[in-house]
């Protein structure tokens, strides 16, 4: 525990608590076992992950495994011609990162501006997908590629039932794809919106998966796949882009909250956003509060606000530009940020909340740049935990629903639209950490989370899609579980709110009791309410370890499942 001065929080004596609805769970949503356990967004590939595990692999063979059978299932959001970054606790003691975002490029440079059109080729970065599984699997995994990835081919070449959510995705593409001949005749049979239950079978995903699965990751990047990716994308990725590409392993971000042990993503994604949030929250005592009170709510979004001002400057790719991760993670620096808070007045407007200067805490040259980052919804989460203590969380994503819309004919599966995540070019901000350059990874607020307790054995395994969304949701179920004293079904159920400083309110799921809501404005915030359980705050795919009972819970807002060996 850490020993700097916690202010405690009042909580309003007006308050009642209200509990949240007891919503409808899907079977499989929630499973318990001490034998390990996977958790996706969708129940086919956390089945084909708990396949892999009864057949005698350990998590990095379930979580690959797992991860191709999700490309499947759940096209509109994971791709071959994706990408991802993950997260893992070994039973060793090793803690490691794998870095498969896609880049930019060869010609792209920093010039190049977010004018292009929004779909289509020139919306395109070199997928790293299959190169981080492989990886993943070569040097921490104990299984064969064929083996791990038999499941997805399966489900590829012989089908599955069509589920309601897919079915939503493919009626929402329903105006472009039914005037794209290689995407309507996989989704749109006969020219129509399939009904849920209809089998679906890709033939030609399921010849692209077999390839990878004999070839390895060489068929995707120096063989037919790299030279079909050339072509659909008449050459704006080149072969030799994609023969270039390489996944990195990367230390990942250690930091401690109320003495557990947050193990997160190194920049450029959003794991030191989670880990500064949940260092300035260090700061505070919120165990007398809960979700729905309005001071933790306050307290908690001003953090985001804070950590998320943080990442817009001093958040990029770590091989282009240094980050200041000593300064930004040091308990110092969150004490500092601490400081800012109100208890009784909301930082307003909220996009002008200031940058803090970690230099202070780490001695080298400032650097200094700005953020534009659209809405990215098209992402998904898997947690694997398997008996001996080894833990992966992965968040892999094409960035929008159905990506680039661009299908790689005959092989089955679409491009990501990663290149409009790169900031507009401006000449008055030379410094800016995200532009355009060759080779490059665009930055993202995705965040897979491994959690130890003060034992240092593994407690929770986390994470989410969401775009903008996703580290308020990933702190805001850690604290529910933490300070609240939540069980993992229950922290994850219950509302979630929004809070950065590129949105000009405090954006909340419906369920919170208007007593709240009327608090928070009285703070200071605008307040913005959307209805329950909806799928922009959020698809968390996560595991809790107690008394050595795992407990999976596949996401509740996007119909995700839980599946043990």
């Amino acid at each position: 525990m850490k020993s700097h001065h916690k202010r405690f929080l009042g909580l309003i004596a007006s308050m009642v608590l209200v509990s949240f609805m007891a919503w409808t769970l899907a079977g499989g949503q929630i499973e318990t076992s001490t034998e390990g356990m996977v958790a996706t967004a969708h129940q086919l590939a956390s089945d084909a992950g708990a396949e892999i595990l009864a057949a005698g692999g350990n998590a990095v063979d379930a979580a690959v495994a797992a991860a191709f059978a999700i490309t499947v299932v759940e096209p509109n959001a994971s791709s071959l011609g994706g990408e991802g970054f993950m997260v893992l606790s070994l039973a060793d003691g090793r803690d490691i990162s794998i870095d498969y975002r896609s880049v930019a490029p060869g010609h792209i440079t920093h010039e190049d501006d977010n004018d292009e059109p929004r779909y289509g080729a020139e919306s395109t970065c070199v997928p790293g997908l299959v190169a981080g599984l492989a990886l993943a699997l070569e040097e921490y995994g104990t299984m064969t590629l064929a083996e791990v990835m038999a499941p997805a081919i399966r489900l590829a070449r012989d089908g599955f039932p069509l589920d309601e959510v897919l079915k939503t995705r493919i009626s929402d593409a329903y105006e472009w794809m039914s005037v794209d001949p290689v995407a309507s005749a996989i989704y749109l049979p006969d020219g129509l919106i399939p009904e849920a239950g209809t089998i679906l079978v890709q033939s030609d995903l399921a010849n692209a998966l077999e390839l990878i699965s004999l070839q390895g990751p060489s068929a995707f990047y120096r063989g037919e796949i790299a030279l079909a990716i050339a072509e659909a994308t008449e050459g704006f990725l080149s072969y030799s882009d994609m023969q270039r590409y390489a996944a990195v392993i990367r230390t990942p971000v250690l930091s401690e909250y109320r003495g557990y042990e947050i193990i997160g993503t190194p920049p450029n994604v959003a794991g030191v956003t989670v880990a500064e949030a949940l260092n300035i929250l260090d700061n505070f005592d919120l165990s007398g509060g809960g979700w729905s009170d309005p001071t933790s709510v306050h307290v908690i979004a001003e953090a985001l606000k804070l950590a998320s001002a943080d990442r817009l400057p001093y958040v990029g790719d770590l091989d282009f530009f240094h980050v200041p991760l000593e300064g930004l993670l040091s308990e110092e620096y969150a004490a500092a940020r601490a400081e800012l808070i109100d208890l009784n007045a909301a930082m307003m407007p909220t996009n002008s909340v200031p940058a803090g200067d970690p230099y202070l805490y780490q001695p080298v040259a400032e650097t200094v740049g700005y953020e534009v980052e659209p809405y990215s919804p098209s992402t998904t989460q898997l947690s694997i935990l398997d008996k001996a203590g080894n833990a992966v969380s992965i968040t892999q994503t094409i960035s929008s629903f159905w990506g680039s819309r661009l299908m790689v004919p005959g092989y089955g599966f679409f491009i990501n639209d990663e290149l409009h995540n790169f900031n507009n070019f401006n000449p008055d901000n030379l410094t800016d950490v995200n532009v355009h350059e060759p080779f490059k990874r665009p930055r993202t607020v995705i965040a897979p989370t491994i959690v130890r307790d003060p034992e240092g054995e593994v407690f929770m395994v986390v994470g989410t899609p969401g775009a903008g969304y996703i580290p308020s949701t990933v702190v805001l179920t850690i604290v529910n579980v933490i300070d609240f004293g939540m069980t993992l079904e229950d922290a994850i159920l219950t509302p979630k709110f929004c809070s950065r400083v590129s949105y000009k309110e405090l954006r909340l799921e419906g369920g919170y009791p208007q007593e709240t809501l009327d608090a928070l404005s009285a703070l200071g915030h605008t307040v913005k309410t959307y209805g329950e359980l909806v799928s922009t705050f959020g698809g968390i795919n996560a595991i809790l370890v107690e008394d050595g009972v795992m407990t999976g819970v596949g996401s509740f807002r996007r119909d995700g499942g839980a599946a043990a060996p």
